[in-house]
């Protein structure tokens, strides 16, 4: 019975190892297979799946070049364009064809002086503030407000007292963190406002229930009156979008002109209209001096211009950055490098060539001469001074070892002194000179001087060069009894106003704006040329 039972479990024990050799080999031969594609009927749901779109394409590989395998999905190219990056991330189209939306863009589309003016104004600045939009994930809509509120302006002062590109009002700008003192407006600072700006228009957003219309409404207009509109309308039983709300007739307009400008810029080759190419890169550095510095002192060491310098610092107001904080500059990019290399080589004693003195009861020039090793006529020249009169609380610039004559022809520019700038028929260009230098010298347009010289906007410029300007501003200027009758156009000069140029020209304002096709309430600006000899009355 052992040897039997012993004779039938080793025959089982066989019969088990011949059939586990078996399934084996079966398995080994069906991987050996290939993988069956499904009919074509099939593939869209199955490759839906994930399980053969992933197999079959992991079998193929091998046997396509690597160069060609990634031909079935090629990464998109690089934005190189502002305007293109501006575009792709435009989030209200729904309301682009509103009417009132469709009104303003009618009278955008036909004023490329404008769309030059801002364009040129915004390129310093414009890829910081999409780049804090896209951080915060926010519509780039939002990045055209400054285009409408200010015209890109850091230094636009409104009736109503708001200021800088995103025109604040002093009080919510102090809410929002931005220092203002005698030597720095946080609302002139492109980088700082832009910063309290986004974060006051997230508040907005929160407040009314995640919507950007009435957020844009209540940036313009103030949430209180936002917010009454919305409560008259529900009194009433009327619809309490922005489409259908009692705001004043300012922020009526203003939410359309945003959208009309996101709309044209959306499609912008379907309107009269070019965009200025902005490069979609990082235009600014920005250093951390970590002492005061002079403007000019800046500008020299980074060798640009001083009215450079001012327009891409246009938070501070005084000579030099701030006592305390901030001491941070924006400089091109290449003027950065130069001005880094100059501050490790100079002495920080010497960064600092102007002192400032506030005037105390009981002063008098004298007294502050013989206090600070100075003479009474530097004190005077230096600060504008006919007499010795002074007033306590005043400042007094205060020119460091003033003994040396050559401080005296440095004096600071302080903003809103400056004299208005006399054009030459032609400028001969200097070392470290590029157009967009040499128009804020002359408060021209680069466009413009590029066009009269026949040169792209970009050109790289030779020292030697000779450029013309073909500017009407000094015979114009020459032309005071009749000025009208002799010639039929006036460049604008800083500090111009329409009312102004009507006077001078002996025309109607009335004329001037219908010739010119403006409103009482358009901008100008300097380098703009206005029609100031209508042609019913002047030239028959």
């Amino acid at each position: 019975m052992r040897c039997c039972c012993k004779t039938r479990c080793n025959s089982s024990t066989i019969q088990i190892l011949m059939v586990s050799v078996l399934v084996l080999t079966l398995t080994a031969c069906q991987s050996e297979l290939p993988e069956q594609i499904p009919p074509s009927g099939n593939t869209g749901s199955v490759a839906s799946s994930g399980v053969f779109k992933s197999t079959i394409a992991a079998r193929r590989v091998p046997s396509i070049p690597k160069s060609d395998a990634r031909t079935a999905d090629t990464e998109p190219a690089p934005i190189t364009d502002l305007w293109e990056r501006i575009r792709s991330g435009l989030e209200m189209r729904e309301f682009f064809e509103q009417p009132d939306v469709i009104a303003e863009r009618k009278a955008y589309q036909n004023n490329q002086s404008y769309f030059d003016l801002v364009s040129e104004r915004a390129a310093p600045f414009l890829y910081y503030i999409v780049e804090e939009l896209e951080a915060r994930q926010l519509p780039l809509e939002l990045a055209l407000i400054p285009f409408v509120e200010s015209s890109f302006n850091p230094n636009a002062y409104s009736r109503g007292h708001a200021v800088g590109l995103w025109q604040f009002m002093g009080a919510t700008a102090a809410s929002y963190g931005l220092q203002q003192d005698w030597w720095y407006d946080g609302r002139r600072d492109p980088l700082a406002s832009t910063t309290a700006a986004l974060d006051y228009l997230e508040d907005l957003y929160a407040q009314f229930d995640n919507d950007w219309l009435l957020a844009i409404a209540a940036y313009n207009a103030g949430d209180g009156n936002v917010r009454r509109a919305i409560r008259k309308n529900k009194a009433a039983r009327r619809e309490t979008d922005f489409w259908h709300l009692p705001l004043p007739g300012e922020t009526r307009s203003h939410v359309p002109k945003i959208l009309a400008l996101a709309s044209l810029i959306d499609s912008v080759d379907d309107f009269p209209v070019e965009l200025s190419t902005i490069a979609n890169t990082e235009p600014l550095t920005i250093v951390d001096v970590g002492t005061q510095i002079d403007l000019s002192q800046a500008a020299h060491m980074a060798e640009m211009e001083i009215d450079e310098l001012r327009a891409l610092n246009p938070g501070y107001l005084q000579w030099a950055t701030h006592p305390d904080q901030p001491q941070q500059l924006a400089f091109p990019q290449a003027a950065a490098q130069r001005f880094t290399l100059a501050l490790q080589a100079i002495p920080q004693e010497q960064l600092l060539t102007w002192d400032y003195y506030e005037i105390q009861p009981g002063d008098s020039l004298s007294s502050i001469a013989a206090k600070l090793a100075t003479r009474v006529d530097v004190l005077q020249r230096v600060n504008g001074l006919r007499g010795t009169r002074i007033i306590a609380g005043d400042t007094l610039l205060i020119p460091r070892g003033s003994a040396n004559p050559d401080l005296l022809s440095t004096i600071p520019d302080r903003p809103g002194t400056r004299a208005p700038v006399t054009v030459p028929d032609s400028y001969v260009v200097r070392s470290g000179d590029n157009l967009w230098r040499i128009a804020k010298r002359f408060d021209l347009k680069s466009a413009d001087i590029a066009q009269w010289n026949g040169i792209d906007r970009n050109s790289v410029l030779r020292p030697g060069q000779r450029l013309q300007f073909h500017t009407d501003t000094a015979q114009a200027s020459t032309n005071t009894a009749n000025p009208a009758t002799i010639t039929n156009s006036y460049t604008v000069r800083r500090g111009d106003t329409l009312g102004r140029i009507a006077t001078r020209f002996d025309v109607s304002l009335t004329d001037l704006l219908r010739w010119n096709k403006l409103s009482d309430t358009s901008l100008i600006f300097p380098g703009q040329s206005l029609l100031i000899n209508g042609t019913e009355n002047r030239l028959n």
